[in-house]
């Protein structure tokens, strides 16, 4: 019976010595190589705002969003539900929402996907412009939108649609490509 209880406290005596020992992981100053190359954390922010500026301190575009995010610091930043408010220097406000987007680090351009609707009075003309796509991409330094997509134009009650658009945002100069079938009022 004695010859147990030592074996026992014996036994105890070794493991408390070995946790002892063992040096918590916490306290190692070192840091692993998994830790080592983890990437630095992004951000997500919800019912959030980004304003742009241009070279003259004034808004080039407001963004609004229900969910923006950016995985990693350097990295693309993703849209939920954007409304873009676009006023380039010199030509009046567009407005363009859609499901979702995509800004690169720079933001100087943006990829609306997903019922993308976009609505402005190009520069010298009194009618409003308004063209439906399923995507659109936004170079907001060269104020142009492109889509390889279909597109449904409404220009002060002209309808056209056509596949394939390239069109000045500013001056209001639209060409469309492929199948191009409507009707234009004077």
């Amino acid at each position: 019976m004695i010859g147990r209880i030592l074996f026992l406290l014996l036994a105890v005596a070794v493991l408390a010595g070995l946790l002892y020992l063992q040096e918590p992981e916490s306290s190692n100053p070192a840091a692993t190589p998994a830790q080592a190359a983890a990437p630095e954390p992004g951000f997500v922010a919800l019912s959030a705002q980004i304003i742009e500026t241009g070279d003259n301190g004034q808004p080039l575009y407001t963004l609004d969003a229900q969910r923006i995010s950016q995985p990693t610091p350097e990295g693309t930043i993703y849209l939920t539900s954007p409304v873009l408010h676009y006023e380039p220097p010199g030509a009046k406000p567009w407005v363009l929402t859609a499901q979702q987007g995509q800004l690169p680090q720079s933001a100087q351009n943006a990829d609306l996907s997903g019922m993308v609707d976009a609505r402005g009075i190009p520069q010298g003309s009194q009618r409003m412009i308004h063209f439906r796509t399923s995507t659109l991409h936004v170079d907001m330094q060269k104020q142009l939108a492109t889509t390889p997509a279909v597109v449904h134009i409404d220009w002060g009650g002209s309808l056209v649609s056509g596949r394939g658009m390239h069109a000045d945002l500013k001056s209001g100069e639209v060409e469309l490509f492929h199948a191009v079938n409507g009707t234009i009022l004077r």
